[in-house]
């Protein structure tokens, strides 16, 4: 396993494997940084010309060590491991070629967006560490600067203090703007026809009728505060503003009357769009559906796989939209020496830095996300195995599914009057009085639902496709529930589970009152257990419908057969004989059709 993050392509492996001794180093939980692993860093950078980096946390252990370019500061994606409230709890110690120790732009950029306790820049000189400078959070927007030090004089008490200081600052910051009034939103969004008309600026979110009603229960969701709605009457957005340059006008009117923080754009913005528009809002916080969407999720997320998903989703959708977000770039040069010359486009380089970073780590989480899918394979075989039957929760966001899997299997599953309460499937063995099944609850669909969300969370979402019934929950309370039990099933056949067999169930019965149920439907209410019999008694209808036992034997060379039953069904008994290839299994009723029209006998 490759324990050097970043760029060592060309590097001697002894090089190598002394910047690789960073990890065996211990210091003291009071100790900035040893002078053990400041000459290791040294050492590497001055044989290799590439800055070297440590990144260590309070308790003195060594998270990572990075190599990157002289002018291209490559700093890994480290994502903070505490509170947003406080510091992140980790330090960065890197090195500058040519003696110089002073902290570059990037570096103090890289300190204010990670939240670092400290970044430490080492200027090496003939192979030996010779100063070192340290900036330190003196708010968000802020740095305090400290030194240049000896490399063998570090006043790490001193520093110790400053960082102390800095958290505390930093928490009461956090706390003082929790206090404050939540995040001001505007909602923006197409309308859809030219027939219909924008309704007036300046009414509340109660009296603006349905367009943007999602959008608005997502804001909520978020944490915003809607405090206007904006829509245009158009076929498809503008290419270039989303809206047509003279409502966006308007907006930035409105935007002033109302105090907004942010404007919440109802559809994924293209790099285009976030660039012009940003140019006419200036300083207004903009966001998309589907940022505001993977803002959600990431919050949501608390297992290291719901992380993953997350991350990867963020990734991608941060990828090709990156030129915006750094322009800051082209004032920021490298950390390392040089003649003093001009250097050509170093905003540009760093931009393709960045670039690079992320694509490998995209490389990383699909990789780590891929391993994930085999041994949730390897658990589905094992459950096939077993041979107990699967049902499935599918629908949207906020159905019910999570209360409707408390009720059914006795658990606790987190269910909230929430958009996406629930990130990670959920598994639970149940008993209904005719054997064991397994239940398994699956994040909520939603209008508008990014590619690359559908794409980052597949290894969860496919449970929906290896079950043997889809239990599709829709929310009969709401106006929008025939449409929303279209999404549900467009997002299915993109799964590849539009085949599957479904049994509707209509949920929040107690608002709708009565409904009549048949044998693919059932009116059921989760909050009060209404319906829960007749919901059981169908599902292992449905359930028993189909499965069946089946003992044939077929033709010698029926071996495409024989896998696509071990693929699909539960193989109790399969013996090769001189005469065919005997065969017992539990199959799906297309298999068992399959199995008796190629049979020479059945049993």
């Amino acid at each position: 396993m490759q324990r050097i993050n970043g760029n060592i392509s060309g590097i001697r492996r002894s090089y190598i494997e002394r910047l690789e001794s960073i990890h065996e180093m211990e210091t003291d939980r009071r100790e900035f940084c040893t002078a053990e692993m400041l000459e290791a860093l040294a050492f590497f950078t001055e044989a290799t010309g590439r800055e070297a980096m440590v990144y260590l946390d309070r308790a003195g252990r060594v998270l990572a060590v990075a190599a990157g370019e002289q002018d291209r500061v490559s700093l890994p994606m480290l994502r903070s491991r505490r509170s947003e409230e406080r510091l992140s709890g980790i330090r960065c110690i890197h090195t500058h070629p040519g003696g110089n120790s002073k902290l570059s732009e990037v570096d103090i950029e890289s300190l204010k967006k990670m939240r670092f306790d400290a970044m430490a820049a080492v200027g090496v000189k003939d192979g030996r560490p010779v100063s070192m400078q340290v900036g330190i959070l003196e708010d968000e927007h802020a740095v305090n600067l400290f030194g240049l030090y000896k490399a063998g004089d570090i006043p790490d008490d001193v520093l110790w203090t400053e960082i102390e200081a800095a958290d505390n600052r930093i928490r009461a910051a956090k706390s003082k703007k929790a206090g404050a009034e939540t995040a001001r939103a505007i909602l923006v969004g197409i309308a859809g026809g030219d027939n219909q008309t924008a309704p007036p600026f300046g009414r509340s979110s109660a009296e603006v009728k349905e367009p943007l009603k999602e959008l608005s229960q997502l804001a909520d969701t978020a944490g915003f505060i809607t405090v206007g709605q904006v829509t245009q009457p158009r076929l498809k957005p503008d290419k270039s503003y989303y809206l047509g340059s003279g409502r966006l006008h308007d907006l930035v009117l409105e935007i002033g009357r109302l105090n907004a923080d942010i404007v919440i754009f109802d559809d994924e913005l293209t790099p285009a769009q976030i660039r012009n528009i940003q140019k006419e809002l200036g300083k207004t916080e903009i966001m998309d559906r589907t940022s505001l969407i993977l803002d959600i999720f990431s919050g949501r997320a608390s297992t290291h796989e719901g992380r993953l998903q997350v991350e990867l989703a963020e990734t991608k959708y941060m990828l090709p939209r990156m030129t915006g977000f750094w322009t800051h770039m082209s004032r920021m040069g490298g950390g390392g020496g040089g003649s003093g010359g001009a250097r050509r486009g170093e905003g540009e380089t760093q931009l393709e830095v960045d670039r690079r970073i992320l694509r490998k780590r995209l490389h990383e989480l699909e990789k780590e996300i891929n391993k994930i899918k085999s041994r949730r394979d390897i658990q589905r075989v094992a459950r096939e195995r077993s041979q107990i039957p699967i049902a499935a929760f599918v629908g949207y966001t906020n159905a019910g599914k999570s209360t409707l899997m408390n009720r059914l299997s006795g658990s606790s599953v987190l269910a909230e009057d929430k958009l996406f309460a629930t990130l990670d499937p959920v598994s639970r063995r149940v008993n209904f009085g005719c054997g064991e099944l397994l239940l398994v609850d699956t994040v909520g669909f939603i209008n508008k639902l990014p590619h690359d969300l559908v794409d980052a969370f597949r290894a969860t979402l496919e449970e929906a496709r290896h079950a043997d019934l889809l239990l599709h929950v829709v929310n009969s309370s709401s106006p929008e529930s025939e449409r929303q039990m279209k999404v549900v099933s467009e997002v299915l056949v993109q799964l590849g589970a539009g085949s599957k067999p479904i049994l509707n169930v209509y949920n929040k019965s107690d608002i709708t009152g009565d409904f009549l149920s048949d044998r693919n439907s059932v009116a059921v209410s989760a909050k009060t257990g209404a319906g829960m019999e007749e919901l059981k008694k169908l599902v292992m209808h449905k359930l028993a419908e189909q499965r069946m036992e089946i003992s044939v034997l077929l033709p010698p060379g029926s071996g495409a057969l024989v896998s696509r039953v071990y693929a699909n069904g539960q193989v109790s008994d399969c013996e090769y004989l001189e005469t065919g290839i005997l065969i017992k299994a539990t199959v799906n009723p297309e298999d068992a059709s399959r199995l008796r029209a190629q049979a020479l006998e059945e049993y």
